[in-house]
């Protein structure tokens, strides 16, 4: 059995200090209109979806929203995230599917057949926990859940491809936090809010991968239309379709 890092995404602390701080990430809002475009342009009529690690289902909030006869397959290894995803979903509680699943693990498909063919698959910075060999399996799996024309579209942190731009996104990163703290007046320094980003809990449990990596797996894999769609420092928005025939 494969060890997975990302255990820590289970604890309630943790996944209350993410929920509070996901508004700071810098470009979510143009992230989020990418990727809605990039569906809308490239992928086939949604109706059936699947968020995998769904976190709070911000992007099955969007996707419902904009395509009124979908629904959604919610899929996350994490208890408090699932529940926070039912509140933040309660109005669409007839179209939601809700799977606590280890994608992790090779067996987590096997509940999720049952929905396939999938017009759409998205992840929304999840899938960077995991190491390289099981990103490469999941993007595999993915592609055989796909329909034909079907899409995926992973917004994700990346490897920065030097030290010196990885130290700068941090010092990004920590402004954006920062400012965020002086305007929730939470009275704290920035060598605090510093301190708090590099010591987090949860740090550990990334494991970044390059885009272009990536990329190219999914070519190698059979997606046809790759592309990074948006790119910030280690933020990105990449994906590819399942060839139409």
């Amino acid at each position: 059995m494969t060890k997975t890092t990302d255990a820590v995404w289970k604890s309630e602390s943790v996944v209350a200090y993410y929920l509070e701080r996901k508004a700071s990430r810098p470009f979510l809002r143009e992230q989020l209109d990418v990727m809605l475009k990039v569906i809308k342009g490239l992928g086939r009529p949604v109706n059936r979806f699947m968020d995998l690690g769904c976190g709070d289902g911000i992007l099955a909030a969007m996707i419902l929203e904009e395509f009124p006869g979908s629904d959604g397959v919610l899929v996350d290894h994490s208890p408090p995230m699932l529940k926070a995803a039912e509140k933040e979903l309660a109005g669409f509680a007839g179209r939601i599917h809700l799977c606590e699943a280890d994608y992790g693990q090779a067996s987590w498909v096997k509940p999720i057949e049952q929905y396939a063919p999938l017009d759409l698959v998205v992840s929304g910075f999840s899938i960077h926990h995991q190491r390289d060999s099981s990103k490469r399996r999941l993007y595999g799996e993915i592609f055989e859940l796909l329909g034909a024309g079907g899409m995926f579209v992973n917004q994700e942190h990346v490897a920065s491809p030097t030290e010196r731009l990885a130290d700068l996104w941090d010092r990004i990163r920590v402004d954006s936090l920062y400012e965020l703290a002086v305007q929730q007046k939470l009275n704290k320094t920035r060598a605090a809010v510093e301190k708090d980003y590099l010591e987090r809990p949860d740090r550990e449990a990334n494991l970044f991968s390059s885009v272009e990596t990536q990329c190219e797996w999914l070519r190698e894999i059979g997606y046809v239309d790759v592309e990074c769609f948006f790119k910030y420092f280690e933020l990105a928005v990449f994906g590819g379709c399942h060839p139409l025939a």
